[in-house]
């Protein structure tokens, strides 16, 4: 086995790539200031991005997968937790009372001010908001799915890896230039160029890339 599929990447980098593939623009580690002191209050994994009218390749739009992509608003937005286990939301994001949801909301900076209660509650509450202009989600990924305090997304990694593997396939050409990848990145299109004739053994790969455990029945 090569060297770059060893490399140290992680289960957060692996939903990053999930998430660019599907036209969102993530933001890493988004740090949830307090509003004295010097103390972060929390961090989101993964903040992300993806408006309506997105489309890649103008002459054949690349289809997206409508387990994160399905949103009639103009933007999707997702707040995302990744666990290399079970499913989980952080204390942070489900304890109203911190306030941590309106601050992200706030940063962010998709909603009237006067709305941010509102759409923070649903949050807490049912683990969505859906506006006109915005939709906003809690999405937990991980290996198996886990028992949350509120109902939101749960996105799993063989879900994940199979949606990879299906963009690479079906798009062969369009996803070969890749050299401003990072290099994870481009480790995940060499694993799918050497397994590209069996999606099993494409799937272990990835899983040891990025420091995954063994795929869980469900």
């Amino acid at each position: 086995m090569r060297n770059e599929q060893r490399m140290a990447s992680s289960p957060e980098r692996l939903a990053y790539w999930y998430l660019r593939l599907n036209g969102f623009l993530t933001i890493e580690n988004f740090v949830v200031h307090p509003d004295t002191g010097a103390n972060q209050r929390t961090d989101v994994d993964l903040l992300a991005v993806r408006f309506r009218h997105r489309a890649e390749n103008l002459m054949e739009h690349m289809v997206d997968d409508l387990e994160c992509c399905l949103c009639d608003a103009y933007a999707n937005v997702v707040i995302a937790e990744v666990k290399r286990g079970v499913c989980a939301l952080n204390g942070p994001w489900t304890r109203k009372d911190d306030g941590n949801i309106h601050r992200v909301l706030a940063a962010i900076g998709c909603l009237d001010q006067d709305k941010i209660a509102a759409a923070a509650d649903a949050l807490y509450e049912e683990g969505a908001y859906r506006g006109e202009i915005v939709q906003l989600r809690l999405m937990a990924f991980g290996n198996q799915e886990g028992k949350l305090p509120i109902p939101a997304t749960q996105i799993l990694f063989d879900h994940m890896i199979q949606f990879i593997w299906e963009r690479f396939k079906a798009y062969d050409r369009q996803k070969r230039a890749i050299g401003n990848w990072a290099d994870d990145g481009q480790a995940l299109r060499r694993i799918f160029d050497e397994n590209r004739r069996t999606q099993a053994r494409f799937a272990n790969a990835v899983r040891q890339c990025f420091g995954l455990p063994e795929a869980v029945e469900q």
